[in-house]
């Protein structure tokens, strides 16, 4: 665990996994639910509480961790999920939270330093893609999201750039691994099981 670090961490798993064809955030990879393994790096990085996104209350329960419900935007994508965690960590008196995806299990060790030397907003990126729900957010910025949903929009990639987060760029692993390699069918669930744990991000990766 990072001691350093007191920015809370709101894990994204609300989605209906409709490619996956089941709940994929269960679904196992090397014995163990896919939500563990992303657990098992956020735990590190932050002294923080953790919260899971969901709407399903039940799946989650042996986690023994706050569930934070779509309460607002229920069914509307990520922004949804990340204006369910903005409205949670405020409700805590943070002034930041952030945002991981459930389905990437190799997301990089020193994913909430880099966002938090950026500051908020800041999203991650990779190779040439960004991957705007893993981001960092400010939560005094609450309304503007409102009003950004309100407007119509769905696009966290829109999102951003309308809060003008910042882009911190991570490296692949040495093994070539995507760190932001994220499974939506059991196909790719099957290929990310056969490739050996890929070796973590180094703290000293410079930002894009």
């Amino acid at each position: 665990m990072n001691a350093s670090i007191s920015i809370p961490v709101c894990i994204l798993a609300g989605g209906a996994s409709r490619r996956f064809g089941s709940n994929k955030a269960l679904a196992l990879l090397g014995g163990r639910p896919l939500i563990s393994h992303v657990l098992e790096r956020v735990g590190q990085q932050t002294q923080s509480p953790i919260a899971i996104n969901c709407d399903e209350a039940g799946a989650f329960a042996d986690f023994d961790l706050p569930l934070v419900p779509d309460s607002k935007w229920t069914g509307e994508g990520p922004l949804s999920g990340i204006f369910a965690s903005i409205t949670w960590a405020r409700a805590q008196g943070y002034s930041q939270v952030a945002t991981v995806s459930v389905d990437v299990p190799c997301l990089p060790m020193d994913l909430i330093s880099k966002l938090s030397g950026a500051g908020a907003p800041s999203i991650a990126s990779s190779g040439d893609r960004w991957h705007p729900v893993n981001g960092l957010w400010d939560t005094s910025k609450l309304d503007d999201l409102d009003d950004y949903l309100r407007s119509g929009e769905r696009s966290v990639h829109g999102w951003a750039e309308s809060c003008k987060a910042r882009v911190v760029h991570f490296e692949a692993a040495r093994d070539g691994l995507d760190p932001f390699y994220n499974i939506n069918t059991p196909a790719e669930l099957e290929r990310i099981s056969a490739i050996p744990k890929p070796d973590d991000v180094s703290p000293d990766r410079d930002d894009g």
